[in-house]
């Protein structure tokens, strides 16, 4: 790619109260807004969404039609979760739900012949951002819909990349930092605190330990415990999901699209039985935030795991290729470079963030948090349920284990 783009965590999700604003004040690496709220659940917030049915883009009327929608779509989501009446239901048992029950739903679905795929365009806003597709949410998720894991305020870019947070935060102890290097075991139970073994032999001794690694590492049971972990956070271990997301990023000779998009969408999916054929329902523009003419479809969920484990990097984006000679003709040009990611098949990750599915409960995140022994302690993103799987969940809860660390020691950080 001839600029940064990144594989992991992109966006600044909110600026108001966000300590990663903070950060970015202090270290001086600027943002770029991109939307004034969350472009996925309040996309009418994002004036660069450009929605195709077919080849043919919605007028901005039909456009703030759809979002209306969408709006009111979640808004009956929320009464629903908070009545508690499908308690336990997934979101796309609920959605069918109110669908067939709710008149106003229904008179909207009635409205056009293309209502049905509008309003579902609107879903996989919703799925794109929770990292997980309808059939696997909880509709309980859905009691809070103005701030779903992200701050107020704006959400934005960092042209500079991401790495300038690492680098600024990890200077002071950047001597002590051991790299290609994995652990293997914690042992927790001799009388002085913790010994950690490592692949090329080593074995460090330590008071305390806090183990940051991604709930799919542990899952993935690489990572031994002496004694086994208490059965409560092995439950919730095993109960907690790894969301999956993949980021199609295809690089063209030049910019066919309307320059001035953020997001590209197409209404329906019109991939059919074709083979190899792939539905991208969120495409993000790269040009109107860095000049350059590169296009990212994500794939989220069940399907961003089935493509990455079946098809090749060139069927993938001869997909996104096929789906864009849809919407803007035959005669684009072919891409000249690529990049994508499968963080499930990355032996670290085993996945993309965690993701709250119908087999955890709200609990978890606090499950897998709470300290072992006062010498295990747990950080990343799947321990803060506030904003599970956002950046804010990953360093707030360092800050927290760091916390209850130096605590423990008389310490202050």
């Amino acid at each position: 790619m001839p600029v940064k783009v990144e594989a992991g965590a992109a966006w600044i999700h909110g600026t108001e109260d966000n300590p990663m604003v903070e950060l970015a004040e202090r270290f001086g690496i600027d943002l770029q807004e991109i939307s004034a709220r969350n472009p996925w659940l309040h996309p009418s917030s994002c004036p660069g969404f450009v929605v195709y049915e077919g080849n043919r883009q919605l007028s901005e009327e039909e456009v703030k039609e759809t979002w209306e929608w969408q709006d009111l779509l979640l808004q009956k989501l929320q009464k629903l979760a908070l009545s508690g009446e499908r308690e336990g239901n997934t979101l796309a048992v609920a959605v069918e739900y109110l669908l067939r029950e709710d008149k106003e739903l229904q008179e909207i679905v009635a409205s056009s012949a293309n209502a049905r795929e509008r309003l579902t365009l609107g879903l996989h806003l919703v799925e794109t951002w929770m990292g997980s597709e309808s059939h696997e949410m909880q509709i309980d998720a859905f009691g809070e819909i103005d701030l779903m894991g992200d701050d107020p305020g704006a959400h934005c870019l960092v042209p500079t990349g991401m790495e300038g947070f690492v680098e600024h935060l990890s200077a002071p102890l950047k001597s002590m930092i051991r790299t290609n290097v994995c652990v293997t075991s914690i042992n927790y139970e001799g009388p002085e605190g913790v010994s950690i073994e490592c692949t090329d032999g080593s074995i460090l001794k330590a008071d305390r330990v806090v183990v940051t690694c991604s709930l799919g590492f542990l899952k993935s049971g690489q990572l031994q415990f002496l004694p086994e972990l208490p059965r409560p956070k092995v439950d919730a271990i095993s109960r907690s999901q790894m969301g999956q997301c993949m980021k199609v990023m295809v690089q063209f000779p030049e910019a066919f699209w309307p320059t001035n998009a953020s997001f590209i969408t197409q209404s329906c999916d019109n991939t059919g039985f074709k083979t190899n054929r792939i539905y991208f329902p969120v495409i993000f523009s790269y040009y109107r935030v860095k000049g350059v003419p590169i296009l990212e479809g994500d794939l989220i969920g069940d399907k961003a795991e089935e493509v990455s484990k079946t098809l090749s990097d060139h069927e993938i984006v001869h997909a996104l290729f096929l789906q864009l000679q849809e919407m803007f003709g035959l005669e684009i040009p072919e891409p000249v470079g690529h990049f994508i990611t499968r963080w499930d098949q990355d032996k670290w990750t085993r996945g993309a963030y965690s993701s709250v599915t119908v087999d955890s409960t709200y609990e978890d995140p606090d499950l897998l948090r709470q300290s072992v022994a006062d010498r295990v302690f747990f950080a990343g993103e799947a321990t803060n349920y506030e904003y599970q799987g956002a950046l804010q969940a990953a360093y707030l809860s360092g800050c927290h284990a760091a916390a209850e660390v130096t605590a423990g020691l008389s310490l202050t950080i």
